[in-house]
């Protein structure tokens, strides 16, 4: 594919300014993933991998309804949330009952029976991402290993004709990682999800925290603030909350959400922000020095027409 660079990186730069909160808390129901996809940090991570506790998710909860209930709160992180079904469905019903207005899934979709689906749908799930990636079986789990192409495919579009019939439910986006080893498949990938009545989101490759390499390369005098440092908290299943998404093995923590009010963490992890913020890039550790995932800018979404998802 080449050198990229998003026109639109900059228009990013205006949301990023200093925040009481999060805009986006991410938790990490299972740390377990049942793929081992090739663009993806899992298959090499070394720290311990478990399920959160429910009366973690309370503590959270109830804290972020107080704070800012309109927080986007992600059941994901570093692993798939369908592994642990019944958990993500007691959290589900949990944050509803607190009045959180933003509850979201990222899922691969290998595990999402027809049972399983109808009670995702009962739950009042704001937003459901599948992340796919390919079109043919072939770029498709040589991407997304040891998925089943056919499997995949048919979870979800089951699920897309469920929430068409009972005539409302969550938002269901597609998510394309374009690459070297896809991007031939955009087109077809994008006309087939589009005609089942999803909304296709296309983004740019993650280096996971520098290390992953990818074609995003932008001259250093364009750089602009760390949107994922800025906006988003992460909270490991054990607790453990991460400098930010890159720092997968909680090397750089700030402190345990067992132990500690949400907002303390999140003001804590404010050394780091006010770097980017004040365009201090060199005082930045050696980690960020390497990232390139500031670069990856907003995904791009297409919503389907009335009459393609017909």
């Amino acid at each position: 594919m080449g050198v990229m660079y998003d026109p639109e990186l900059h228009r990013i730069v205006p949301t990023l300014r200093p925040m009481a909160f999060p805009t986006r808390f991410a938790v990490e129901v299972c740390a377990e993933c049942n793929l081992a996809c090739s663009m993806c940090h899992h298959p090499s991570m070394k720290r311990p991998k478990g399920k959160m506790p429910f009366e973690l998710w309370r503590k959270c909860a109830d804290e972020i309804a107080a704070l800012a209930p309109r927080t986007e709160c992600w059941f994901s992180f570093c692993g798939e949330p369908l592994l642990a079904p019944e958990r993500l469905l007691e959290m589900l019903a949990y944050g509803k009952s607190v009045g959180l207005r933003s509850l979201n899934i990222n899922s691969n979709g290998m595990l999402l029976t027809a049972d399983l689906a109808e009670r995702i749908l009962d739950s009042g799930v704001d937003l459901i991402v599948f992340g796919i990636d390919g079109f043919t079986a072939e770029t498709f789990e040589r991407i997304r290993v040891r998925a089943v192409r056919d499997v995949v495919y048919t979870n979800v579009e089951r699920l897309l004709a469920l929430r068409r019939a009972r005539g409302q439910g969550p938002e269901i986006q597609i998510q394309f990682i374009e690459m070297d080893e896809n991007s031939h498949e955009l087109e077809a990938f994008s006309e087939h999800w589009l005609h089942h009545g999803a909304t296709l989101k296309v983004r740019n490759k993650l280096s996971w925290g520098g290390k992953f390499d990818t074609p995003l390369c932008i001259p250093r005098d364009d750089r602009i603030p760390c949107p994922w440092a800025i906006t988003m908290m992460h909270v490991f299943w054990d607790g453990r909350v991460p400098r930010c998404p890159g720092d997968t093995e909680g090397e750089e923590g700030v402190g345990n959400a067992w132990d500690e009010p949400l907002a303390v963490l999140w003001e804590r992890l404010d050394c780091y922000r006010q770097h980017h913020l004040n365009h201090d890039f060199d005082l930045l550790p050696d980690r960020c020095q390497t990232c390139k995932d500031w670069m990856t800018g907003a995904a791009k979404r297409i919503r389907p027409s009335i009459e393609k998802a017909s």
